[in-house]
């Protein structure tokens, strides 16, 4: 027949309480930092590309021509309602 055995010294280790709140804490640093990560970095993202859109544009616009051979003034978008 099967016999139950109870060891008494084998019991699981348990944590101190000095223990038990420094892996809280860690556990709540890990999760503050990557929930921020995922919060800051779309943030971070758009900033960038809001960035590249200026300079881009900016450059797009130096290298258009402004000289006028007809000598009236030219149609556009930017003038539209300004009486021109």
């Amino acid at each position: 027949m099967f016999t139950m055995t109870l060891h008494a010294t084998a019991r699981p280790q348990q944590l101190s309480t000095a223990g038990a709140i420094f892996r809280v804490i860690v556990t709540l640093l890990m999760f503050l930092g990557v929930f921020i990560a995922f919060l800051i970095a779309p943030l971070l993202a758009l900033g960038l590309a809001y960035l590249i859109y200026m300079v881009w544009r900016s450059r797009g616009g130096k290298l258009k021509s402004s000289t006028n051979t007809s000598g009236s003034p030219e149609r556009s978008a930017t003038g539209f309602g300004a009486g021109v």
